[in-house]
């Protein structure tokens, strides 16, 4: 091979393992971030596994998540009969409030009023003799319609159900201040509030002069943090099926790594072959001159 053949030879392969140096730089870049990849989805899931929820027990004994309706119902058997405040004493509440006021006779022939937010809970605990497509239907009115159709269909009862709009009975008087808030019913939204701290609950209290008085609910037997398992068969699911993804992909990009090692290796015999045919022709041709 002459001089001009093998330098054009040698320009060629060096191109050649540029390339492959440059392509191998690439996968391990892409390898790196199915790395980063793999270690979001195992926070992902281990954030899923291990995540956690307030639940409310009433004194009736039952179990359920914490919610503002059960948090400020003052039924109390199914509520917890307290109110949340911010770090100011301002007590929370939606941008606009509704609710039924249900009066009824206790064992003693006195009157007893509980509110109620929840269509849902009127309509099953008041309005008995319902089919399921009834209940179905008349959980989706408004309060202000539950109210006139109790009223007309229930006079019988006993019970009076009224109607009451942007009123707030868990104040004790007119003088307590306000926190609108219209996210306090999301239940996810309500447990970070109280979880940081930024959020109080409280509950009647005969010696204090506001009538509240500020409760730990970490330590209450009406509010308890427990694991939520509820999301676990699908955080699992989720994540096995992404880790097979990254497996396979990552697999892929390890044998072409591996091509791309072989290539390179092989060119780079070559070029010291060609290298060393080059350095004997300029020795040959210009060794007289030396």
């Amino acid at each position: 091979m002459g001089l001009a053949a093998s330098q054009g030879r040698y320009l060629c392969l060096t191109a050649r393992n540029s390339d492959l140096i440059y392509e191998g730089q690439q996968i391990a870049q892409q390898r790196l971030a199915l790395t980063q990849e793999t270690q979001a989805a195992s926070d992902k899931y281990n954030e899923a596994m291990n995540n956690t929820k307030l639940q409310a027990t009433t004194p009736e004994g039952g179990t359920q998540q914490l919610t503002y309706e059960i948090i400020t119902s003052q039924d109390p058997f199914s509520g917890l009969c307290m109110r949340i405040v911010d770090v100011n004493g301002n007590v929370v509440v939606p941008g606009k409030t509704e609710f039924l006021s249900v009066t009824s006779k206790n064992e003693e022939g006195e009157d007893e009023t509980f509110s109620i937010t929840s269509p849902y809970e009127f309509v099953t605990k008041y309005m008995t003799g319902l089919d399921s497509e009834t209940i179905s239907d008349l959980s989706n009115k408004s309060l202000s319609y539950l109210a006139d159709y109790y009223n007309k269909n229930y006079s019988n009862t006993g019970i009076s159900v009224q109607y009451t709009q942007n009123q707030y009975a868990s104040l004790k008087n007119e003088n307590e201040r306000f926190c609108y808030d219209e996210y306090c019913t999301d239940p996810e939204y309500l447990q970070q509030m109280l979880t940081s701290g930024e959020w109080l609950l409280q509950q009647v209290s005969a010696s204090e002069e506001t009538g509240w008085e500020n409760i730990v609910w970490q330590g209450s037997s009406a509010v308890s943090e427990v694991y939520d398992t509820s999301d676990d068969a699908a955080a699992e699911a989720e994540y096995e099926a992404a880790m097979t993804q990254i497996q396979k992909q990552d697999k892929l990009l390890e044998l072409r790594l591996e091509q791309v090692q072989t290539q390179q290796e092989s060119v780079q015999t070559e070029l010291e072959s060609i290298k060393q045919v080059i350095d004997k022709n300029i020795e040959d041709s210009f060794g007289t001159f030396a």
